[in-house]
């Protein structure tokens, strides 16, 4: 019934475009379709699995009277074959954008936005909408965007919300004054982008973690979390510069949180071409902090982490990937754009260590291996434009494992893991 009823609604709206083409009506639309080679098991003993994922969007816009902004987008995202035959069907159709925004409100430099809206900011490193992925991130909540000569939003946004809606008001229906309050998760924050100097941008940040649920036997609840944090963007010629930096405090479980990221990044383009170098140090837990009832490793959870840690995604789910040992990220970057072409390529050399040393215990070492590199990856990158709007990519990428991988893959192997991809990506 869901998808009859939204179907039924894009057609109304290109229906109105149609009817009404003096109405400032704005069709959006967007696919993205990519195939996957995946080898990433490090085991040259085992066949390599093959996947197709498919992305659909549509999207309707109109602006009234210059005063308010409605926008509704729909997504379909599915993986080829999920269905349980052909003739199946899989209701898998949402709303993945809806939000009214409200100008100048009060005739003030204000803006409201409510509803379901993607939440992208800076290099997307802290917050970003994981464009992607075959589904990508949306949140509920509201947005304060305040604009005096700066920029200023405030937010706060509903991660999960466990109790169910009540429509009926009945006794039955609420709990008793002994219970907890509403196990909810929710993400109350701010941002700040200003420009200090000419070719140098600041944005302050902050934003606080917080779910109500309590932790099995225990009167903790799960996570009460502050991230405070900066990022700086500065021009010098051909020269460029992203410093970028994060504190985390506060609680996880019973633990005390006190995790740090630093991102330090250089890049010289005269033209067609772009090489730099860069350091992403995000803390970790050792055994020693564990035991002491502190958690040192830096939750970059809501972040596009693809873009930063290598595409082969090893370390997409931080701190689960590292073990709680943190990450440090060693790179090197290039790009050559010509002008007059409509190919571009794309190298990325990363060197991935742990940031602190763990002792790790498997099957094979009872004891435990004491180990702190992770490997080496290599990603190769190829863009075509076809026409405006749509890109054709293709990826392929390498890693070399080293112990400490081979420990996490155990008993897989130690051969080199590999992942290629093709991707069509058309927007209207």
């Amino acid at each position: 019934m869901k998808e009859v009823l939204i179907y039924t609604f894009v057609f109304f709206l290109l229906s109105s475009n149609i009817l009404f083409p003096q109405d400032d009506w704005k069709i959006s639309g967007q696919i993205q379709l990519r195939s996957e080679l995946d080898g990433r098991d490090f085991s040259n003993s085992t066949h390599a699995l093959t996947f197709a994922s498919l992305r659909t969007r549509v999207g309707v816009e109109k602006t009234f009277m210059d005063k308010i902004n409605f926008f509704v987008q729909i997504q379909d995202s599915r993986v080829f074959g999920e269905e349980a035959n052909t003739l199946a069907s899989i209701d898998n159709i949402d709303l993945h954008q809806g939000y009214v925004v409200l100008k100048k409100l009060f005739d003030w430099d204000f803006d409201v936005q409510a509803g379901r809206f993607e939440v992208a900011y800076g290099t997307e490193r802290f917050l970003g909408a994981v464009g992607w992925h075959y589904i990508g991130r949306a949140w509920d909540g509201v947005r304060f965007q305040f604009y005096p000569g700066f920029k200023l939003d405030l937010f706060a946004l509903t991660h999960t919300e466990s109790a169910a809606y009540i429509s009926n008001a009945t006794p039955s229906a609420y709990p008793d004054s002994s219970s907890e309050s509403t196990p909810s998760y929710s993400v109350y924050g701010l941002w700040e982008s200003m420009n200090i100097a000419p070719g140098h941008q600041l944005d302050l940040f902050g934003y606080y973690e917080i779910n109500r649920e309590k932790a099995e036997g225990s009167n903790n609840i799960m996570l009460d979390r502050p991230t405070l944090g900066f990022n700086h963007f500065g021009t010098y010629g051909f020269f460029s510069t992203t410093v970028e930096g994060a504190y985390q405090f506060g609680k996880l479980f019973s633990w005390d949180v006190s995790a740090y990221l630093i991102s330090l990044q250089t890049s010289y383009n005269p033209g067609i071409f772009k090489i730099g170098a860069g350091a992403d140090l995000i803390s970790g837990s050792d055994n020693e902090s564990f035991n002491s009832g502190e958690f040192n490793h830096f939750s970059p959870a809501f972040g596009t982490n693809h873009k930063f840690y290598g595409y082969m995604d090893y370390f997409i789910n931080i701190p689960l990937n590292t073990f709680a040992q943190g990450l440090n990220d060693f790179y090197l970057f290039s790009s050559f754009i010509p002008a007059e072409s409509k190919f571009s390529g794309f190298i990325d050399i990363h060197h991935f260590l742990s940031n602190t040393k763990a002792v790790i215990t498997t099957v094979e070492n009872p004891a435990g291996v004491e180990e702190s590199v992770f490997g080496q990856e290599i990603d190769l990158t190829v863009k075509y434009n076809f026409i405006k709007g749509t890109t054709i990519t293709w990826g392929g990428s390498a890693f070399i494992p080293s112990e400490l991988m081979r420990l996490i893959f155990s008993p897989k192997g130690a051969d080199v893991g590999f992942w290629s991809y093709i991707m069509i990506t058309a927007n209207i």
